[in-house]
């Protein structure tokens, strides 16, 4: 090969490598952007998953704010605008139904300063209002969460039920927790006057009424509207997300078997040892749940699932309803089908929803 062969040849190489140089450059250039758009995306997707901090530093200055400036606005419409999330405004709006704002103020009361973050790290000695947690490890947990209703209440109907139809020796191994999760304290009142009508129960450990503080809670702002849902029902199903949440951390190790249930049912003599022959019929089965009520509630999940399902209930709580998360849990978890207690040894008495948009559907029924 001729010298002036070789030196072309030379510059042909001195070219790609050149080229390689710069694309290489512009390509890392990209990549890097790439990867922080994704992050940004991310952000903008998440935004609300509680255990993310700067959420919670932007909580605090909306609280701040809201504290400063009172609640404003008009309270006729709250979704206007139009939007696909739920505004600080829009959830100032809906809390004029749902909570009051010396909740915002009172809050360091009872505060953990975990939040929903750190289930593990809840005070349960603050949350506990009345009663006592007993030393002894039980059969069963009944969880019960208990919110206002316009003109109407069934708590003291469910909880005489649950009492009057499990024997002495049965109301040693199980211990009903009452979670009066209303931010406004007008409500939580009504639950405290309600349950200390069992003194008795409350000595004995076998009733409990509980509250949370309401840092606890993710700012409830910013809510993804699924199911073209109207903001008042993103507003109310989340928050019922993260009442769940609450009661679960808050019952866990409390037993060995944890039942999920609203304040509105009632249930027949000798339900604790249809329960135990349920457990014992699908002992070999392959379950995260079993269904003790034909209706959404009433969940039975073993003890070392709870704060699993809390954590999941966290992740998810803006996405769906708890029922329609109970159901992917537990498709999530393989489980197949849905065993059913039959018969059915919860009726439910409640035609008055918390929710108000289900009360105004059913008179338009």
């Amino acid at each position: 090969m001729g010298i002036k062969a070789w030196l072309c040849l030379q510059r042909r190489f001195l070219w790609l490598i050149v080229v390689g140089v710069v694309v290489v450059v512009i390509v890392a250039r990209n990549g890097f952007d790439l990867g922080r758009d994704s992050k940004d995306t991310t952000a903008q997707g998440y935004h609300n998953l509680p255990w993310m901090p700067e959420i919670f530093a932007k909580y605090s200055a909306e609280r701040n704010q809201i504290t400063q400036e009172g609640w404003s606005g008009d309270t006729d419409n709250p979704s206007k605008n139009g939007t696909q999330h739920l505004s600080l405004i829009d959830a100032a709006m809906i809390s004029k139904r749902y909570f009051h704002k010396d909740a915002y103020l009172q809050a360091s009361v009872l505060t953990s300063d975990a939040g929903c973050m750190n289930l593990e790290k809840i005070s349960r000695d603050n949350a506990l209002v009345l009663g006592h947690r007993r030393k002894d490890r039980g059969f069963l947990t009944i969880g019960i969460t208990t919110v206002e209703r316009v003109n109407a209440s069934y708590l003291y109907q469910t909880l005489e039920s649950l009492i009057a139809h499990a024997n002495a020796t049965e109301r040693s191994q199980i211990s009903i927790v009452v979670f009066a999760c209303d931010f406004k304290e007008k409500a939580r009142q009504e639950a405290r006057n309600i349950v200390s009508r069992f003194p008795e129960h409350l000595e004995s450990g076998l009733l409990h009424l509980i509250e949370a503080p309401r840092l606890f809670y993710p700012p409830l702002i910013n809510l993804k509207r699924t199911f073209d849902n109207p903001v008042e029902r993103v507003y109310w199903r989340s928050k019922e997300n993260i009442d769940g949440v609450f009661l679960f951390a808050y019952s866990a190790n409390m037993s060995d078997y944890y039942l999920q249930l609203d304040d509105d049912f009632t249930t027949v003599p000798g339900y604790i040892r249809t329960i135990r022959k349920f457990i014992a019929q699908h002992q070999a089965d392959h379950w995260i749940l079993l269904d003790i009520s034909e209706k959404g509630t009433g969940k039975l999940f073993r003890d070392r699932d709870v704060l699993h399902v809390a954590r999941y209930l966290v992740q998810f709580y803006q996405e769906q309803p708890i029922d329609f998360l109970f159901s992917s849990l537990m498709r999530l978890h393989l489980q197949k089908r849905h065993f059913v207690v039959n018969p059915h040894i919860f009726k439910h008495i409640g035609n008055v929803s918390s929710l108000e948009l289900k009360n105004k559907a059913r008179q338009i029924h």
